[in-house]
């Protein structure tokens, strides 16, 4: 007892100001210390599972292309910081506890500690009930609808009347269906998509969907485009359920633009989920046809016709298209070719390329060819013949390996995204080894096609980088050539079967989406080269002996198909096989009697093992294995017996690669049989560390993507065939042994993530000068990114580096090192404890380093939680950022300022093209600055001046902060220090305590585009922070006023700026007692006085405490008309709502809340001050 007697009066300070039951509960902590360490540990571990498990659910999330929650991002930051924390705690506990058991404790610190334990449990606790998500991601929005400039167009009076008339009919009432109808190729597609760009800048509508119809129209490829554009998730499995969903959404937008483009008939639109005028008079739906006997059919209100372009615009963009020079006598012969183009676009645009810097002879035979051509066979060609033309001649101007792309691109069904990969299979199987040494040759050859079909605009950007699509038009052309069989490839083909058509002479059959209800049992087409298959509508199952009379067959693709592998055993030569979505009703064994098979892909098959027999395929180059997620087995030493393999394409469908020294009960193959394959180029796979033998070494590879227990960091996706086209690691917890199996990988790597690797140096490893993309991630170990003066090379094509938890980084860069970093674009750094500079500035001074530093390239900067930064550069480094466009800055307790300024021997400002350098950031359109706690101001005024492209300001928890531009020494105050930020559109403050003013001494801030404002708890703030009001908020349609004082009430003049206002928000500003202040106000007999606030949809006031009423005086110049909403909750002094001029303004209002306003006697009053009008 001596021992507690003795610490009496130590705890006496702590605890006296407590009351009886504090008390107790505070002595407690002393002789409960270990039961409350337990708590921590217990605390500890039961978060550590679920965090866990939220993480695989993530991880699960990424295979299916799902982007994480932000409250999920947000919890597990909190959890790792949290983490961190309690590790600290434990260890300091654990210390303590054998201070204790030397019956020497320090109560003090042991109560104290106690607290902290008490604190962190119950912290760990809340965030372990906040785990439990409903869910922990959602389905990435898609892409926006990717529309290609049309330009060419836009100087034509004939494409800007008929742009004009469809945006007059879309602002029109009475027009709910637009129709826009032209022959193909005459820009119909163009023009819509000019019109989707438009109507999105507008904002006129609240969703705008746009979607290809086609000739035959893929009811579930509308669907899933539709719900895409609206970023609806699509779980039902009938066509009927799913078009039901996507009705009630389009119902639920106010006003919605449906582009439903080359429609061919008249479709059911109910079908695909769009509601019927009677039922949402919201919907407008713009079609485009060829016909306008479908505008009438779809019951359009207004048809627009796309004619002809005339002669003098079809010559303009002839030579535009072309780059022709004024000479007389060729401006002769490109007029007459114009005029075998028939004023079609597509023709004109096509034939031009074809002729780019020809001489006149080669313009002459175009004018020649072109006469003689006559494809008056092709059904429906009769006026166009002449565009047909055009387009065959453009194709007779190709190369042979484009020729046969192109043919190739016409295989595939209408308006179909085709896969370049998929492209690339195919001519591999068609075309000869001798064409190319390897596989990927032969890749580069199909994307050199491809790209010469684009220049010759007979190929269009697909949606996505690896997919490309056909022009309707131009692919009945490719059809065409491709049916008659006239072609160096002897190609004939069809896509469809008649039951009395003889087959002996095809070599091509495509029935990806065809009408075909049933296939024959069997085909007799002895010269068959390629069959492409799918889209059969009644059933998938294919008879074994549907393949018997194709012994030519060199391609075959599969999709959606359920077959036995003994039904290909008979195509001895076939080359290329490519399955997708495939179910086998046999175990695949089949396929070993394939012997000159070069090509296997299984994309997205259902399979559980790969035979053991595949290993007989003694010429496979390529094994692909993409989506097979079910996959369990590849017995041993399958892959070692494919000694002619070039690509293993494997990623995340399989990951049970055996283990050396463990036994299991199914065999499987080892990661060293990748070096049993002496022409493997391209490899893609995810691994865990465990599979990694022992002193294995990957092979020497042209592309790679390798992950070992890596989520996906990189912008490479493994889950597609944009993996086979990079240089890509992802590694994770690796020793230094282990790293040494990449060696030969670190030379050549483009994009690299490395996580919790014992590492000191980057550059010590990593030597690849190709390096665009750096990820560090948990790198306790690492000291520096590059020591070696010679090094800064491998840096140089940089253009994403992100740091995150390397707690020994005192600095990122060297001064030398970020001189390389020219193409450096995204800077992210968080979590480095001890880092106190980005750039040493030491080395600066020390080495006396006068080279400019810039960063030409920056475009984002992030930089969280890194305790020990004082500010991100020196103001000369500043300067060298003229691209920058986003500033993000979180949790940095040592911030003082953003941009520190120069000390003696550091470099001066940076020049990039002249001597003149702006202070400021002309590029700059977000700043967002969070939890810093010592910072005083945001930039200097003579920044503030140089923000021309300025958007969104966010300013959040900054204790010290006294004003947003503060003033540099010396600087003047006068009216010089104006501030105008002219396309400003949302500023947020909140948790601003000392913020006085924006800054700028006696000068003006004005922002003329300001949107959106939110002030919250910012109690010094005065109405002159806003001088000018009115000029000021003219675009104000979100205003936000939380937690102010001194705030009387909106002058006249001020809420007559806000014409635009649609929210207003005012909660516990004491002070207030009207909201709307217009007392006194006369106006001249006869005039016509704008009403106030026409927009306003919600309002919101809350705990005002001293609040009499809301408006006071002239109420008969507000405006109510848009009120939706209005909330009155805790105004305790209220004493009526509305005068009597309001309550007829309010036919909009549906949500009328009144709480706790315990003087509120009458909800409309007579109102004196109306009089004095």
């Amino acid at each position: 007892m001596d021992i507690l007697t003795g610490c009496t009066g130590s705890i006496a300070a702590e605890v006296v100001k407590c009351t009886a039951k504090p008390v107790i509960r505070h002595v407690g902590y002393l002789f409960r210390f270990k039961k409350i360490a337990d708590d921590l540990t217990k605390a500890r571990k039961d978060l550590l599972l679920v965090q866990q498990k939220v993480e695989e659910a993530i991880k699960l999330a990424a295979m299916n292309t799902e982007v994480v929650e932000k409250d999920v991002e947000g919890w597990l930051t909190d959890v790792d910081q949290l983490m961190k924390e309690v590790q600290d705690l434990e260890n300091e506990v654990q210390g303590n506890l054998r201070f204790c058991n030397d019956w020497c404790p320090d109560w003090i610190r042991q109560y104290k500690l106690c607290k902290e334990v008490i604190q962190k449990t119950n912290a760990a606790q809340e965030l372990q009930k906040k785990g439990n998500f409903s869910k922990v991601a959602h389905r990435a929005p898609t892409p926006g609808i990717e529309i290609f400039s049309s330009s060419d167009f836009e100087v034509f009076e004939s494409r800007k009347l008929a742009f004009q008339q469809i945006m007059e009919a879309l602002h029109d009432d009475n027009n709910e269906r637009i129709g826009l109808h032209g022959i193909g190729g005459i820009g119909k597609t163009t023009l819509v998509n000019e019109v989707y760009k438009k109507v999105k800048g507008l904002n006129i509508f609240n969703d705008i969907v746009m979607t290809v119809v086609s000739q035959t129209p893929d009811v579930r490829r509308i669907h899933g485009e539709i719900a895409g554009c609206l970023n609806l998730k699509l779980e039902e499995e009938s066509d009927t359920a799913r078009a039901n969903r996507i009705c009630l959404r389009i119902k639920s937008a106010a006003k919605i633009l449906i582009i439903l483009d080359d429609v061919w008939k008249d479709v059911n639109l109910k079908a695909f989920g769009i509601p019927s005028c009677d039922d949402h008079r919201g919907c407008k739906i713009l079609l485009a046809t060829r016909s306008v006997r479908i505008c009438n059919s779809m019951r359009c209100q207004r048809n627009i016709p796309l004619n002809f372009l005339v002669e003098e615009e079809s010559l303009a963009l002839m030579k535009k298209i072309a780059i022709v020079d004024d000479c007389a006598v060729l401006n002769d012969v490109v007029l007459k070719v114009v005029k075998e183009c028939k004023g079609l676009p597509i023709a004109i645009i096509t034939v031009g390329k074809a002729l780019i810097g020809k001489s006149l002879d080669n313009w002459k035979t175009a004018m020649y060819e072109l006469r003689k051509s006559r494809l008056v066979h092709i059904q429906g060609v009769d006026e166009e013949k002449n565009a047909y033309a055009c387009l065959k001649w453009s194709f007779d101007q190709l190369k042979r390996k484009t020729k046969l792309c192109f043919l190739l691109c016409s295989l595939f069904p209408e308006d179909y995204n085709i896969p370049i990969e998929e492209l690339t299979r195919y001519v591999m199987g068609l075309e000869e080894d001798e064409d190319f040494d390897s596989l990927d040759e032969a890749r580069s050859q199909v994307r050199a096609a491809i790209n010469n079909l684009k220049d010759s605009s007979l190929l269009l950007d697909g949606f996505g980088r690896e997919s490309v699509k056909m022009h309707d038009m131009v692919r009945d052309v490719g059809l065409w050539i491709a049916s008659e069989g006239k072609n160096e490839f002897e190609l004939r083909a069809c896509t469809r079967l008649n039951k009395n058509r003889n087959f002996e002479q095809v070599t091509a059959i495509s029935l990806m989406a065809s009408d075909t209800k049933q296939l024959p049992d069997k085909l007799v087409c002895p010269r068959l080269n390629i069959l492409l298959l799918g889209g059969i509508q009644s059933s998938k199952n294919i008879s074994n002996a549907l393949f018997e009379g194709m012994n030519c067959l060199k391609v075959l693709a599969l999709h959606d198909i359920i077959l036995s592998s003994q039904s290909l055993e008979l195509l001895t030569n076939l080359r290329t096989l490519y399955l997708e979505n495939c179910n086998f009703s046999d175990d695949l064994s089949s396929l070993g009697k394939l012997k000159r098979l070069e090509a296997l892909s299984f994309y997205s098959c259902r399979m559980v093992a790969l035979p053991s027999e595949l290993g007989e395929m003694a010429s496979l180059k390529m094994l692909d294995l993409i989506r097979c997620y079910q996959l369990e087995q590849i017995p041993p030493n399958v892959i070692r017996r494919l000694s002619q393999l070039e690509e293993l394409i494997i990623s995340s469908s399989f990951k049970n690669w055996d283990v050396e020294g463990t036994t299991s009960e199914i065999s499987n193959a080892n990661l060293s049989e990748l070096n049993s394959l002496p022409r493997l180029q391209i490899l893609s796979l995810e691994l865990k560390s465990k599979h990694l033998p022992k002193g294995f070494v990957f092979p020497d590879l042209h592309r790679y993507f390798i992950s070992i227990d890596c989520q996906c960091r990189t912008p490479v996706t493994p889950h597609d065939y944009g993996s086979i086209n990079s240089r890509t690691l992802e590694i994770k917890d690796l020793n230094a042994s282990s790293m040494n199996a990449f060696k030969s990988l670190f030379h050549t790597v483009e994009y690299i993530s490395i996580e919790s690797c014992e590492m000191e140096c980057i550059v010590d490893t990593v030597t690849s000068g190709n390096l665009v993309e750096l990820y560090l991630e948990e790198m306790s170990c690492l000291r520096t990114i590059c020591e070696g003066p010679n090094q800064y090379e491998i840096f140089s094509n940089l253009t994403v580096l992100r740091a995150h938890g390397c707690p020994r980084l005192i600095s990122l860069f060297s001064p030398s090192l970020a001189q390389s970093l020219k193409k450096l674009k995204q800077l992210q750094i968080s979590g480095c404890d001890e880092m106190k500079q980005i750039i040493s500035e030491e080395e600066m001074i020390l080495k006396s380093h006068h080279q400019p530093i810039c960063l030409p390239e920056l475009k984002t900067l992030e930089v969280k939680k890194c305790k020990k930064l004082e500010y991100i550069f020196p103001i000369s480094v500043a300067r060298g950022l003229p691209q920058l466009e986003s500033l993000e800055l979180q949790d940095l307790p040592q911030f003082k300022q953003i941009f520190g300024q120069n000390r003696e021997g550091e470099v001066g400002d940076c020049e990039i093209e002249s001597h003149h350098q702006p202070t400021g950031f002309p590029k700059l359109k977000t700043i967002d600055v969070w939890n810093c706690r010592n910072l005083e101001y945001i930039f200097p005024i003579s920044i503030a001046r140089d923000l021309p492209q300025l958007e969104s300001l966010e300013l959040r928890v900054l204790p010290q902060l006294k004003q947003v531009f503060g003033h540099e020494k010396g600087g003047d105050d006068g009216d010089g220090n104006n501030i105008f930020l002219s396309k400003l559109r949302k500023f947020r403050l909140k948790n601003l305590p000392e913020l006085v003013s924006l800054g700028g001494g006696n000068g003006s801030s004005v922002w003329p585009s300001l949107e959106r404002l939110d002030m919250v708890n910012c109690p010094k703030v005065k109405l002159s922070f806003f001088p000018n009001v009115e000029a000021n908020v003219q675009k104000l349609q979100n205003l936000q006023i939380l937690s102010l004082r001194d705030w009387n009430a909106i002058s006249f003049d001020g809420i007559q700026g806000l014409s635009n206002l649609e929210e207003l928000e005012i909660e516990n500003c004491r002070g207030i007692q009207e909201v709307i202040k217009l007392e006194g106000l006369l106006t001249i007999k006869g005039e016509q006085q704008d009403m106030l606030l026409p927009r306003l949809k919600k309002m919101l006031l809350i705990d005002l405490l001293e609040l009499r009423c809301i408006w006071k005086g002239a109420t008969k110049l507000i405006n109510l008309n848009n009120l939706e909403d209005l909330k009155v909750i805790r105004c305790k002094k209220l004493t009526h709502l509305f005068t009597s001029a309001l309550p007829q303004s309010l036919q909009k209002l549906k949500f009328l809340e009144i709480e706790r306003c315990d003087e509120l006697e009458h909800l409309i009053v007579e109102n004196a001050e109306e009089q004095v009008l």
